[in-house]
């Protein structure tokens, strides 16, 4: 359970995220950058497993070309998969920044499944009480938007499933500290879009 309004609000006091006109601004994007104007549609609109076991059998069967481009359209897939979890990512960002409830309500994956951990609290699980603890953080004594950084930013995506990591930099208005936090956002996707179903956060002293 969260353990109160002071308990969060002491997390998020010590990390710090800065989004410039609803757009998520990352220091550091150490996966291959999304690229932008690429084709997302693959051989017969297969998906990456699909792919990867065409690509296997083309190279078993020493049909060159075609694993050329196999291999092309599956790098094509892994980009726009990339892209579309990290503006997932954003919209969650975005959401927590402006402290947007309808927008985090938004953001979130459906289901028991999805848990949260709040800096200095515990798991949380489902998403009935996920959104209760995000209603406790909008409630908060906080003026917002809050000031938030991400930096160290990683993507992954395997499927239907992708997963964030970074470092978070959150500050208050009025406060003259930055806290820093290690994040992990999960996200899966479902009816071709994705949803945060997991955010972690915990604090991180250097």
């Amino acid at each position: 359970m969260v353990k109160g309004r002071e308990t969060i609000g002491t997390g998020f006091q010590t990390s710090s995220i800065r989004l410039h006109s609803h757009r998520l601004t990352t220091a550091h994007v150490k996966s291959e950058e999304a690229a932008e104007g690429r084709p997302a549609s693959t051989e017969n609109g297969a998906d990456e497993e699909s792919l990867r076991r065409d690509l296997e059998t083309a190279i078993k069967d020493e049909d060159y070309a075609r694993a050329a481009r196999l291999r092309d359209e599956l790098r094509v897939l892994q980009e726009d998969g990339r892209s579309a979890v990290l503006a997932a990512n954003a919209r969650f960002y975005t959401a927590f920044k402006n402290g947007d409830l309808v927008a985090m309500h938004q953001a979130w994956a459906k289901g028991d499944h999805v848990y949260v951990v709040h800096p200095s609290t515990g798991r949380i699980s489902g998403y009935e009480m996920v959104m209760q603890s995000w209603e406790m953080v909008c409630d908060a004594d906080y003026e917002f938007p809050l000031q938030v950084d991400l930096q160290d930013v990683e993507v992954h995506v395997r499927g239907d499933v992708g997963y964030v990591t970074c470092l978070e930099l959150v500050r208050t208005k009025g406060s003259s500290s930055w806290g820093k936090q290690v994040a992990t956002n999960v996200f899966e996707k479902v009816d071709g879009k994705w949803f945060i179903c997991i955010h972690h956060a915990s604090h991180f002293d250097e």
